[in-house]
């Protein structure tokens, strides 16, 4: 190149990659995967991983990532490669790319990157922020008729091509209805789509009962896939031959979704995934990155998260954070209590209000630092003893009865009435719930809380520039990866586009700029 081209491929976003993303990749984290008298792998793992990378920064395709390693000079210098290196095939890409999913669905590559990332750019990661999202992997969403035809077809088709014979013993009616068809079996009116359910019910009962102790039928994965559909949507009938299927009213939400993705579960956001996403959100950071990523199924509560985010989080940063900010839905006075007790992090979560009007709050009682005592009641009355319940799980303070029957707040006292005296139960974990109720009210509480809404430009980030909304892949240790590295793409992105702002205000050239 010329000097003056030179100078502003220099200013661009490939030399700040070249320079301080590059060394963040880890190569000998995949050492073990190569056996040293086989010889080297024979492409670069951090090209490799970079390629990666870059193709989710840029939201490309495997052929668009490769044809940019080919013919982008802004590409081969970020990655450090000549014109003559810069040339890998579809094999060797989806080699790496398994690599990756082996080392554990590419957590520690993650984690790894990230806390370097940290590292270099001196980012604080005391105050985070905690969200999810609802992710679509690669499926059609399909009504329950639709599931049912989509279902027998798969197996009908892989029933003909593995054991023909077998496919052409069926009912010709039946195979005409999935497999011989002028049109589509479950493209049907409103009206038409309850017979045309009963139908195919009938059609599942049929199969699952005619190949369900066949030696070479019954395992395999389409059929294993059928008779899942089967357990979890009907009720066995009682006779051989039944006229019609009865259907199991509400399924389980984990139960069967799609059979191109049987991980795939069923939430309040619908049929998919879900992902947690942890941000750091101190004010002082140049830009904030994702410091925990992890995908479960969508059935799955927010509350089961915040334990395996702070582990995450802890492994990444090297410390969980001071505070964590969510929505009321990762709000529980045992998560407030685990996350304080295990981890030294506050959760700012708030709580929702459903205490009875009728007594008066457990905040209005004043308890110990430690939430295992009371000190007071509202009325300024400190209990005879405490004592614990026999599961061990509670707590009881017990209250002088002489002293609560002159009580000016006995009709709306929450203590219950014993032979020796009024006891107060309680937990830690309502201690926290009473107490935050109280907190979130303040004004200072509110105006603290407020960072926690910026997660949701991250998340959209994610969906409009970086394809998260749905994926190209299907299953749940897919799906994990490409979360997980989409996820690095953006916290590499922000810092690579920090470096050029700092150099000079020039914008992130897109993929296809020299």
């Amino acid at each position: 190149m010329d000097e003056t081209k030179r100078a502003r491929l220099e200013k661009s976003w490939a030399h700040q990659y070249h320079t301080h993303a590059l060394p963040l990749i880890d190569e000998m984290a995949f050492a073990r995967y190569f056996d040293p008298g086989n010889g080297r792998p024979n492409k670069s793992i951090r090209m490799m991983v970079s390629v990666l990378i870059l193709k989710e920064i840029f939201d490309l395709t495997d052929e668009e990532a490769l044809e940019q390693l080919e013919w982008n000079a802004a590409w081969q210098h970020a990655l450090d490669v000549t014109p003559e290196e810069a040339h890998t095939c579809q094999k060797t890409l989806h080699n790496h790319r398994m690599l990756v999913a082996n080392d554990d669905e590419g957590a520690t590559l993650f984690e790894q990157t990230t806390a370097r990332l940290i590292q270099a750019a001196g980012l604080r990661t005391k105050r985070q922020r905690l969200d999810s999202r609802h992710i679509l992997s690669n499926i059609k969403l399909l009504t329950r008729l639709g599931l049912f035809v989509n279902t027998i077809t798969v197996f009908l088709e892989a029933l003909r091509k593995e054991h023909p014979r077998l496919c052409s013993q069926l009912p010709e009616e039946l195979r005409e209805r999935y497999l011989d068809r002028q049109g589509y079996f479950s493209d049907a009116r409103g009206s038409e789509a309850p017979r045309r359910l009963e139908q195919a019910a009938l059609d599942l009962h049929h199969l699952v009962q005619h190949f369900g102790e066949h030696k070479a039928v019954a395992p395999m994965e389409s059929f294993g896939l059928l008779r899942r559909l089967y357990d979890e949507q009907c009720v066995p009938p009682k006779g051989e031959k039944p006229r019609r299927i009865e259907l199991v009213e509400k399924p389980s939400s984990s139960s069967l979704q799609s059979p191109s993705d049987p991980d795939v579960t069923y939430g309040h956001k619908g049929k998919g995934y879900e992902a947690q996403l942890a941000e750091t959100c101190d004010e002082e950071n140049p830009f904030q990155v994702v410091t925990a990523v992890e995908v479960h199924g969508a059935n799955e509560s927010d509350q089961q998260q915040v334990k395996p985010v702070l582990e995450q989080t802890e492994r990444t940063c090297g410390e969980a954070p001071d505070e964590m900010h969510t929505d009321a839905g990762y709000g529980s006075g045992e998560n407030i209590v685990m996350a304080m007790e295990e981890h030294g992090t506050e959760l700012k979560a708030p709580i929702g209000s459903n205490e009875s009007k009728k007594y008066l709050p457990l905040g209005d009682f004043e308890f110990n630092e430690d939430s295992d005592e009371v000190l007071c009641c509202p009325a300024g009355k400190a209990p005879l003893r405490h004592q614990t319940t026999r599961s061990g799980k509670a707590k009881l303070a017990v209250f002088d009865s002489s002293q609560c029957r002159r009580c000016p707040l006995r009709h709306v006292c929450p203590t219950d009435k014993r032979r020796d005296g009024r006891m107060l139960k309680f937990t830690k974990a309502d201690v926290a719930v009473a107490q935050r109720r109280i907190e979130q009210e303040t004004g200072e509480f509110k105006e603290r809380h407020k960072i926690r809404s910026g997660i949701e430009a991250t998340n959209s980030e994610l969906k409009r520039r970086h394809g998260m909304g749905k994926l190209r892949v299907r299953g749940k240790p897919k799906v994990s990866l490409s979360v997980r590295l989409k996820v690095m793409a953006l916290n590499v992105k922000r810092y690579m586009k920090h470096l050029v702002e700092v150099a000079e205000p020039v914008e992130l050239a897109p993929a296809w700029a020299g």
